[in-house]
């Protein structure tokens, strides 16, 4: 049994991750939220909801205590809560990061969108700065390189690595949340990789 917990699960994003690792067998599943009335009625029956904000490093080693996995969708001043994040590493059980940020953050993609990308992403250096904090931890992480997100529950996905341009420009929801399912089933796919996911 894996024990996961997901950072920013009340969110758009973080529903759809909820609602897929809720129909895995094989987990054990906690989230970390400032305001649980943001999952309205969502079924929650058997998730460990734990109150807390990513921003004060005790709320975050408390959330990471006895965690194997930790399934990453945070907004807002994501230095500071990467930088608590591996603060906190080394006195927690967690062996495996997947951080959701943005396509374009390393200059990976050319062309046109290459430098649109790239734009917006120095616009929110915290979101680069971020992303290299748990890529440079001594976990075991995954970043999630997303260009535009949508809903929608399409969840055929393609990755492609930095230097790879994807073939699509957008990813749904329902994508992400099972790519991110299908790396805890499969524990190599994508480890201490940066991958762009687009829809297939």
């Amino acid at each position: 049994m894996k024990k996961v917990v997901i950072f920013g699960a009340a969110g758009h994003t973080g529903k759809y991750i909820t609602r897929k690792m809720k129909e895995m067998d094989d987990i054990q599943l906690s989230v970390f939220v400032r305001n649980p009335q943001k999952f309205g009625d969502m079924d929650l029956e058997s998730v460990t909801i734990i109150q807390g904000d990513a921003l004060n490093q005790e709320d975050v080693l408390k959330a990471m205590q006895d965690q194997d996995i930790m399934l990453c969708s945070l907004e807002g001043d994501v230095r500071t809560m990467a930088s608590n994040i591996v603060s906190c590493l080394k006195e927690t059980s967690v062996k495996r990061i997947i951080w959701i940020t943005g396509m374009g953050i390393h200059q990976e993609i050319t062309g046109l969108r290459g430098k649109m990308l790239s734009i917006l992403a120095k616009k929110r250096p915290d979101y680069i700065e971020a992303a290299d904090i748990i890529a440079g931890s001594e976990a075991m992480t995954t970043l999630l390189r997303c260009p535009e997100i949508k809903d929608g529950d399409k969840v055929a996905y393609e990755l492609t690595r930095e230097g790879t341009q994807p073939s699509s420009k957008n990813v749904d929801r329902a994508a992400i949340a099972k790519c991110m399912a299908d790396m805890i089933e499969d524990e190599t796919l994508g480890i201490n990789d940066s991958l762009g996911i687009t829809n297939k």
